[in-house]
């Protein structure tokens, strides 16, 4: 349409001003594209009122015109985040960096020797670097390895909780929705399964780039440990240490 425009210079004002858009053209547009360019001209110019005012920035991803970061957060998260079915669950008793642990054990997306392969990357082997009998996934490097269920199952223990193995994230959580925990306490088990995918994941990682062989039998009692000192300076009421492995008396902070 520009092509056609007799006056290249020719403000918005002016031109809505016309009692026809072709009047300043040197041309009818002629069928085709610029037939079509046209009629998309046409709809754009409905019901544009201009006022008597300086021309201004106005921010069209916020109602009030405003600029605000939020907004620009909000859309890209829109266009970049996958899409999942449920909420990121939270748990303010441990820190933020084992929370986005879990996260990514939840949404499969850790460097797991299957997830690498996916990625078109040669590695010599897929199988688990602890069991080396089944492929390393987040189902099974969590879960279904025999290290990892030989550990939560002592934790259950610890916490005297019924024995259960799961196999994946989604059973895990179905399963941690319908045990019989009061909320706080609940909230704090949550927080020990965390500490404790990432005490696995950090054994894992040891195992393959460590130069030293690291002690599967020091993982439970680094997941205890470390889990008490996180849980006991972030929650609002302290508790002992004696009432930590006593779990069922710390169920009312």
């Amino acid at each position: 349409m520009y092509a056609l425009e007799t006056q290249k210079n020719i403000s918005v004002a002016l031109k809505l001003s016309h009692d026809d858009l072709l009047c300043s053209f040197h041309r009818a547009p002629r069928a085709g594209a610029e037939e079509l360019q046209y009629i998309q001209l046409v709809k754009i110019m409905e019901g544009i009122t201009l006022f008597d005012s300086n021309d201004r920035w106005r921010w069209s991803l916020e109602g009030c015109g405003e600029f605000t970061v939020a907004s620009v957060r909000n859309l890209l998260d829109a266009n970049s985040l996958p899409v999942v079915s449920s909420k990121t669950r939270w748990i303010k008793a441990v820190p933020i960096k084992v929370n986005i642990h879990a996260w990514k054990v939840k949404l499969d997306i850790l460097p797991t020797r299957l997830n690498i392969s996916k990625r078109g990357m040669d590695i010599e082997s897929i199988l688990c670097p602890l069991c080396e009998k089944n492929v390393e996934s987040s189902s099974h490097i969590f879960f279904t390895c025999p290290i990892s269920r030989e550990i939560f199952r002592k934790v259950l223990l610890w916490w005297e909780i019924d024995v259960v193995m799961v196999s994946s994230y989604d059973e895990w959580l179905e399963w941690l929705l319908s045990i019989r925990l009061h909320s706080k306490h609940k909230e704090l088990f949550e927080g020990v399964c965390y500490v404790l995918w990432w005490y696995i994941w950090n054994f894992r990682n040891k195992s393959i780039f460590g130069s030293a062989c690291p002690s599967k039998a020091l993982i439970f009692e680094e997941v205890v440990t470390r889990s008490f000192i996180w849980c006991n300076h972030r929650c609002k009421k302290s508790f002992s240490w004696v009432d930590w492995l006593k779990t069922q008396h710390i169920g009312t902070l």
